[in-house]
């Protein structure tokens, strides 16, 4: 049995409330998304705040009620400003849930993956799905995944990066996939699932994701 004693804290020792020493900072969307607040964020430091990752849903950032609640728009901290963070579009994705309830028995999912480059020289990697009402063969999948890509990359080579982003989270690069997928084969689903900024345009903060 060890004869050492238990020892004391030392009477009047303080203890620091790590939570009263951080400042909130309010971080804004950026205007080309929405011009709205995304909320409050927690730092000891402004220097804590960069890089921090925002992720809201499309309905949380925008007015209108009939956008998609199963999008989720995420935001970097690039700029602090007194106590208003400034953030860049780096990404959206549909909820997992909402392609999984597409996908049965007997349909075929095709996927395509592929990194595109904007006319001011952002880079983003693109993941779009089609998901089809019935099996279909694997010449058909070929010409399907290569109509998505591209339209995608013809689309982001003639977009500045603001306009790629919008036309992202407004569904508009969507409705030209569908249409063009419609002419070749039914489906049930179309959709530009998610999106992750690689590099953002010259002139903005630099490198944001591997």
């Amino acid at each position: 049995m060890s004869s050492r004693r238990p020892t004391r804290k030392s009477k009047g020792k303080k203890v620091v409330d790590k939570w009263k020493e951080k400042s909130w900072y309010e971080v804004q969307a950026p205007a080309y998304i929405v011009e709205k607040s995304l909320g409050d964020t927690p730092a000891s430091e402004p220097e804590q705040l960069y890089g921090r990752i925002i992720e809201m849903a499309k309905l949380g950032v925008a007015e209108d009620i009939y956008y998609d609640i199963n999008l989720k728009i995420r935001f970097r901290i690039t700029k602090v400003e007194g106590n208003i963070c400034r953030t860049e579009f780096v990404g959206h994705e549909v909820a997992k849930e909402q392609i999984r309830s597409q996908i049965r028995r007997n349909r075929s999912k095709i996927e395509a993956i592929q990194n595109v480059t904007t006319k001011d020289k952002a880079r983003l990697r693109v993941y779009s799905i089609i998901i089809t009402p019935r099996r279909c063969g694997t010449s058909t999948q070929k010409v399907l995944r290569k109509t998505i890509v591209d339209i995608i990359r013809a689309t982001c080579r003639n977009q500045s990066f603001v306009e790629f982003a919008q036309n992202m989270v407004n569904g508009s690069i969507a409705s030209e996939i569908k249409k063009a997928v419609g002419k070749i084969y039914p489906f049930v689903l179309v959709d530009v699932r998610k999106s992750k900024v690689i590099t953002l345009p010259e002139g903005k903060a630099a490198t944001v994701a591997p």
